[in-house]
């Protein structure tokens, strides 16, 4: 009997770009990796704490509270990109189907694509209108330049999703 899937691991192969089933070897380099991140960034924000308390005793609070923010910004970049790197590195992120689901695995990859690009599009578009919302102009709202970027988007993650399907050759 198959156990279902909990949200968390949903979300966390989403977090970590994986696709198809999780299995028990790739749940123990996620774990790895996971474990390798916290601490790195565990340490990064002690290291960026414990300057930013020197900062607020020779500066004024504003300088450490600026420094503090921007080195949690920087450090959490770090960590995407190493956790990135690593599921690259452990082939986390690919695909694997067999031949004769290969044109199923790669439709359902350009929808996936297309679907996160329309989102990021229609996010872009309602984060233009926020942001310009205070000049009183509209027009902002008319001009598709977030939706055309949003459909480049689209085929962009299409492709890397494309990239990412590996056939399964049968040992028989």
């Amino acid at each position: 009997m198959k156990a279902k899937e909990t949200r968390f691991e949903k979300y966390m192969k989403f977090w970590y770009g994986i696709s198809g089933p999780l299995d028990e070897q790739k749940r123990q380099v996620m774990n790895q990796i996971g474990n390798r991140a916290f601490f790195i960034f565990f340490l990064g924000m002690d290291v960026a704490f414990l300057i930013s308390l020197v900062l607020f005793s020779m500066y004024k609070a504003d300088v450490a509270y600026l420094f503090l923010s921007g080195s949690f910004f920087v450090m959490l970049m770090a960590v995407n990109l190493y956790i990135m790197q690593q599921s690259r590195k452990a082939r986390l992120t690919d695909n694997e189907v067999e031949k004769d689901e290969l044109p199923e695995a790669k439709k359902a990859a350009w929808t996936k694509g297309m679907i996160s690009g329309a989102i990021f599009g229609i996010l872009m578009l309602i984060l233009e209108f926020l942001t310009s919302y205070s000049d009183g102009s509209w027009t902002s709202i008319m001009i598709p330049t977030c939706l055309i970027s949003g459909v480049f988007f689209g085929i962009f993650m299409s492709l890397i999703a494309v990239h990412r399907i590996k056939v399964v050759k049968d040992e028989d």
